[in-house]
């Protein structure tokens, strides 16, 4: 970057996301190994696999937005439905990142987890297609495929628990 030039939101978003991957990785260590008698995943598996996941997603946006020329950043093209995409994404997200934490032991991992993938799906779709109708359906069967994949996932494939909702 030359002198003048300031970082765009999704440079900003990606450092962000570098600094709060690398927060949550720092307690790794603490859980142990990531594989348990050597060949079942113990608790440190899956946060190992979260954070590397994350930080090439991170490495992903921040790279080519740091080789680029202000000229280039300037006159990157925004969403044609969404306005200011590049501030309403990564507050969106973070939004309702903090209803699911919220909600999880409050109404259980269906609800909070279905909520959560609906809401981040309906903004991508909407913003892919600007089409309200569709981006609601398929954003309902989006949540709807994740949520339960990620309780067998969880519940069946590695026999942890999750909450659900008690009335």
């Amino acid at each position: 970057m030359t002198g003048s030039a300031r970082p765009n939101g999704q440079a900003i978003f990606a450092m962000l996301l570098l600094v709060l991957t690398t927060v949550y990785a720092s307690q790794i260590f603490s859980l142990g190994m990531p594989f348990a008698k050597g060949v079942e995943p113990g608790a440190s598996f899956l946060p190992i696999v979260l954070s590397a996941i994350m930080y090439v997603g991170a490495l992903r946006i921040l790279w080519p937005e740091l080789r680029k020329g202000r000229e280039d950043r300037e006159g990157a093209a925004q969403s044609d439905h969404v306005p200011a995409v590049s501030i309403i994404g990564p507050l969106a997200l973070i939004i309702a990142t903090g209803f699911f934490a919220y909600g999880l032991d409050r109404v259980g991992y269906f609800v909070a987890a279905g909520a959560y993938t609906f809401l981040v799906a309906l903004y991508f779709n909407y913003e892919a297609s600007g089409r309200p109708v569709h981006a609601v359906i398929l954003s309902a069967v989006t949540a709807a495929v994740i949520t339960v994949f990620g309780w067998l996932f969880f519940v069946r494939l590695f026999e942890l628990s999750l909450p659900v909702w008690s009335l």
